[in-house]
C-alpha cells in the first residue's frame, strides 16, 4: 500500500517536471532535423544527467532521514511542501505575465545552437537548460523526499524512482521515440510542437507552479493542521 501511494504520488510531480519548455524545444528541434539522431542522443544524455546528478545527490540527503511510517506524514514532509508551494505561487506570479522579449532571446539562441554541428554542444545546452529548471527540481523534491523516507522495499522505492524520471524527462525522451515510431512524417507536428513550445513558455511553467504550488502549499497547511 505505501509503495501504491509512493507511485500515485510521484506521476503528478514526475509531469509536472517534465513541462520544461526550451529543453523540449531544443529537442523537438533537433529531431525535426537531419542529421538528427547523435544529436538528439547527445541532448537526452545532457538534459538526464542534470536531472539525475542533481536528483541522487537530494536522494542520498534525505536518506539520512529516518524512516518515515506514514509516507509523506511529518513535519518535515509537511514544511518541505508549504515552502515549496510558497515559491511556485511565487514564481508563477511572474511567470504568467508577458516576456516577449526574453522568449524571443531565448528562441534565437535555441535556434543558433542547433545550427551547431558539434555533438557535444547539444549535450551542454541541454546539461546546462536541465540544471537551471528550478521549478523542475522543486517539484522533484517532494517526491525524492518521500522516496527517501518510505518504508516500502528498496526495489519498490528505485522502481518508483525510475517512474519519476522517466516521466520528468520526457521532454528529452518523447521526440526520439516519436521520430523513431512514425520516421519523417512525424516532422511537420514536431515543427508545429516546437512553435506552440516556444510561444507559450513562460504560461506553461507558469500554470504548472501555479497548479502544483497551490496543491503543495494546501496539502502542507492541512497536514500540519490535522497532525498537531
Amino acid at each position: 500500500m505505501d509503495l501504491l501511494r509512493l507511485a500515485l504520488e510521484a506521476i503528478p510531480l514526475g509531469l509536472a517536471a517534465a513541462l520544461t519548455p526550451m529543453l523540449a524545444a531544443l529537442q523537438i528541434l533537433t529531431v525535426a532535423q537531419d542529421p538528427w539522431r547523435m544529436r538528439a542522443v547527445a541532448v537526452a544524455l545532457g538534459g538526464a544527467t542534470a536531472f539525475l546528478g542533481i536528483g541522487i545527490l537530494v536522494l542520498a540527503g534525505f536518506s539520512q532521514l529516518p524512516v518515515d511510517n506514514s509516507l509523506g506524514d511529518s513535519p518535515i514532509g509537511y514544511a518541505l511542501r508549504i515552502g515549496i508551494g510558497l515559491a511556485l505561487l511565487l514564481g508563477s506570479a511572474w511567470l504568467l505575465r508577458p516576456h516577449l522579449d526574453l522568449q524571443k532571446r531565448m528562441e534565437v539562441r535555441v535556434q543558433h545552437y542547433v545550427t551547431d554541428a558539434r555533438i557535444w554542444i547539444f549535450f551542454v545546452v541541454a546539461f546546462a537548460l536541465s540544471i537551471k529548471d528550478v521549478s523542475s527540481f522543486a517539484v522533484l523534491i517532494p517526491a525524492l523526499h518521500d522516496i527517501a523516507t518510505s518504508p516500502a522495499n528498496i526495489v519498490g522505492r528505485g522502481l518508483v524512482f525510475v517512474l519519476l524520471y522517466s516521466l520528468a524527462l520526457l521532454p528529452v525522451l518523447g521526440p526520439i521515440l516519436l521520430r523513431l515510431v512514425f520516421g519523417h512524417r512525424v516532422v511537420p507536428s514536431l515543427k508545429r510542437a516546437y512553435r506552440f513550445t516556444v510561444d507559450h513558455q513562460f504560461k506553461i511553467v507558469g500554470g504548472m507552479c501555479l497548479v502544483i504550488g497551490a496543491w503543495f502549499l494546501a496539502s502542507g497547511v492541512i497536514g500540519l493542521i490535522t497532525n498537531s
